[in-house]
């Protein structure tokens, strides 16, 4: 996660040109060679992510669009993909408290509500509501608990 940050703040917040993309390049080779092909994951520096992210497994087959937005203490279990569907540049929204289980697949313009939980090898292509749990191909909602 703390190369993440650096490519965040490098895309996000250098605004001095010629540095910046000198950083970019030397950001995107040691990710393409290291974190690609030793972790096997993408975790674009353009995608947003709150804190606590919790990788149980480590980045193990992560796939996250550069435009998805992660919310607080979430939990991604490996071999997860959080990409867009039909429209370009749209991701999921995951918000906060949310568990999503290992080798979910998580598609298009889509949000995750506070504290849901996405079952394993779940294929979500709609809005789960807060608390709610969802299983399945594609997933269904098969508890809604809302947790105060």
């Amino acid at each position: 996660m703390v190369f993440y940050q650096i490519g965040h703040f490098i895309f996000f917040k250098l605004h001095i040109p010629v540095i910046r993309q000198l950083c970019w390049a030397i950001y995107r080779l040691i990710e393409l060679f290291f974190i690609r092909l030793i972790f096997d994951c993408e975790i674009p520096a353009q995608c947003h992510i709150g804190k606590g992210l919790h990788l149980p497994h480590g980045p193990k087959g992560i796939v996250i669009n550069p435009y998805a937005k992660i919310g607080k203490n979430v939990t991604i279990f490996h071999y997860v993909t959080l990409g867009q569907n039909k429209q370009p540049k749209t991701a999921p929204i995951i918000e906060q408290d949310v568990i999503i289980g290992a080798g979910a697949k998580l598609l298009g313009n889509i949000t995750i509500a506070r504290a849901a939980k996405i079952g394993a090898n779940a294929v979500v292509l709609q809005n789960i509501p807060s608390g709610a749990t969802a299983v399945g191909i594609p997933a269904q909602i098969k508890s809604n608990k809302i947790r105060t």
